[in-house]
């Protein structure tokens, strides 16, 4: 069975590969070095010595993580055909770079065995498959999408919910004040909570920018809610430039709880920043807690770096 698992996962590899021929240029169809040039986004696996090194490392735990990895490349793959965007396959024995001045620049091998490669205008980023969503139209977000879609605020949202996710809320407001209209968008997980699959514990909130009638500035956080504690999505509060997300909670038989998140835009620095986080929790043995953290005591945390998982931790 464990052999099995293996072999599907090579030919799955083999036959997207055939989807997606490789455009080597280097003047030898069997050179094992890529050279990007244009847009590009690759999947990278592990090779076949590479997947028995890893066997040996992580023993039966191995098979849990490839068929995880195999969960997330269907999951993102699915995503790019939704958008129509092509892409590539490779192992990770393969050399991957690209030239700028006549100077071949490689691409180091990433911290996990089966991740994406995104490269653009001679940049390049490395990510989890699971991350694909937020981190496409943050990278790609100054080129194609933000120019082709304007105000087209349904072809972003859509563009980033695919398939997995749906519209729970979605109101207009003015968070910079210059009278252009900008949006704020909850998102919702279309699969019920798996403790062991990541992807279900994550939803995408977005905020769209209006900038000068122009084009969107896209802002996405997908670590809000539901995270790692299962919290649902309750109220969705805009007032001028500050803005809040309330979450709640019930735990049977232990404890019922509420968690208010508030953002304010700040004029000066053009950023989306946390304003203040609190927590109120009743316990069912009648005893209450609570948790207040501000702006002061917590630093600067941006829009798109707040983790529901972690605020807890930076408030002690």
């Amino acid at each position: 069975m464990k052999n099995a698992l293996v072999l599907i996962l090579i030919i799955y590899a083999f036959i997207a590969c055939k989807k997606s021929p490789e455009k080597i240029i280097s003047g030898s169809e069997k050179s094992d070095t890529i050279f990007l040039m244009d847009k590009e986004i690759l999947f990278i696996s592990p090779s076949d010595k590479n997947i028995e090194n890893l066997k040996k490392k992580y023993g039966d735990d191995f098979y849990t993580i490839a068929d995880d990895a195999h969960t997330y490349f269907s999951d993102a793959s699915t995503y790019l055909d939704s958008l129509k965007v092509s892409y590539k396959n490779y192992n990770d024995d393969r050399i991957i770079g690209f030239k700028i001045n006549n100077k071949f620049i490689e691409i180091p091998k990433y911290k996990n065995p089966w991740y994406l490669i995104f490269f653009q205008n001679d940049k390049y980023k490395m990510l989890d498959l699971v991350n694909i969503r937020e981190e496409y139209v943050k990278f790609f977000n100054n080129g194609n999408l933000a120019k082709s879609t304007n105000l087209d605020s349904k072809k972003i949202i859509d563009s980033i919910a695919g398939n997995q996710y749906f519209r729970v809320e979605e109101k207009d407001c003015d968070l910079n004040n210059d009278s252009f209209q900008d949006k704020i968008i909850i998102l919702g997980n279309n699969h019920d909570i798996n403790p062991q699959d990541p992807s279900t514990k994550i939803a995408p909130i977005i905020i769209l920018l209006n900038e000068k009638n122009e084009k969107y500035k896209v802002l996405i956080n997908n670590r809000i809610y539901p995270n790692d504690f299962g919290d649902a999505f309750s109220r969705l509060v805009i007032k001028n430039e500050y803005f809040t997300i309330e979450l709640k909670n019930t735990i049977p038989d232990n404890y019922d709880s509420e968690k208010y998140i508030t953002f304010k835009y700040d004029a000066v620095t053009k950023k989306i920043n946390l304003y203040k986080y609190s927590e109120d929790i009743n316990w069912h043995d009648g005893s209450k807690s609570s948790i207040r953290c501000s702006k002061e005591r917590l630093g600067s945390i941006y829009f798109d770096q707040f983790n529901s998982n972690s605020i807890n931790e930076k408030c002690k």
